[in-house]
């Protein structure tokens, strides 16, 4: 799609996006148009303030790609509202920088025989800043308002990503055995108790503490949740079910062991299971809590997995909403 001279019809198409693969997409396509060539690369850090490397989002780039340690110097060699040009041989190298309320979260690299017009390339600049901030948008509407952990409505979309093999936030380098994914759903114990004697304002504040544990818990490329409520959910990558059992069981201490304000001690019930199959979300969120009301039921402030239940010929347990 040819734009006119301010690129008007571009701006329009990508401020349309309502999904962040059809923003790339559309993003991949107008650049294309813009600079009439195939030589380019768009490098871009999607979680802003996560100090993570930039991902290339136009994989059929003709270019060579880099590895996470060279995007992630790219990207500081990269300042606002500057366009590096570098000279080599026959070739001619461009960084235009992507930035998002003043902070640089991506670039764009283009090669080409002779340096890019002057329009061409401030009007690439103008583009990456609607995208940014598109993207930006797009960010903030995964978000809970309260936790700022990632919100409901995201997590249906994050658990079909990684049971058809495409959820890596960062790529893995480990030759020694692969990763695999694991769903948890965590439950505050009792957390009626504390809204009825302390107040809703008190255990807002207490969802908010024990999101930040979640969240401190996990590595950046795994996902935390708030499921709903006092309930979380996280996807996490492990070696085995015995790693993910420990790191499950050091999350559940860390809670029980945190000294929340004006409510002391507080735990937390776990259930979790490893994402095997491509299967429903329903199927595979019921799976994991029937862990966590095993948990429930049999004491609170435990980790279980859903092949323990397995093996025990899955005894009946109360799937009734605790209220107490």
């Amino acid at each position: 799609m040819k734009a006119n001279k301010c690129g008007h019809e571009w701006i329009i198409k990508l401020t349309q996006q309502e999904e962040e693969s059809d923003l790339d997409s559309a993003l991949i396509q107008i650049i294309s148009d813009l600079l009439e060539v195939d030589n380019f690369a768009i490098y871009v850090n999607k979680n802003f303030s996560a100090p993570i490397p930039p991902t290339l989002i136009n994989s059929n780039s003709n270019l060579e790609q880099l590895s996470p340690d060279e995007a992630s110097l790219l990207l500081q060699k990269v300042t606002q509202n500057k366009i590096r040009v570098i000279y080599a041989f026959s070739s001619t190298t461009s960084y235009v920088p992507i930035y998002h309320f003043g902070k640089v979260v991506g670039t764009l690299l283009i090669e080409t025989e002779q340096e890019l017009p002057e329009r061409i390339t401030m009007l690439a600049v103008h583009i990456l800043n609607i995208y940014a901030n598109q993207l930006g948008l797009l960010y903030k509407s995964r978000l809970d308002p309260l936790t700022e952990l990632l919100n409901r409505q995201t997590f249906d979309k994050k658990v079909i990503e990684i049971v058809s093999g495409n959820g890596f936030l960062l790529p893995r380098n480990d030759n020694n055995k692969k990763r695999r994914w694991y769903l948890a759903i965590a439950d505050i114990d009792n957390f009626k108790n504390i809204n009825d004697n302390y107040g809703h304002v008190i255990g807002d504040e207490v969802i908010l503490l024990v999101a930040r544990l979640l969240k401190n818990n996990f590595r950046i490329e795994d996902y935390v949740f708030r499921y709903g409520g006092e309930e979380f959910a996280m996807l996490f990558q492990a070696k085995t079910e015995a790693d993910a059992h420990v790191a499950l069981n050091r999350l559940r201490l860390n809670v029980a062991q945190y000294p929340f304000p004006q409510i002391g001690q507080l735990t937390i019930s776990i259930g979790f299971l490893e994402l095997v199959s491509i299967d429903t979300v329903s199927s595979i969120v019921n799976q994991a809590d029937l862990a966590l009301y095993y948990s429930k039921n049999t004491g609170r402030n435990r980790v279980t997995s859903y092949s323990e239940l397995e093996v025990n010929n899955e005894p009946k347990i109360d799937n009734s909403i605790e209220l107490f």
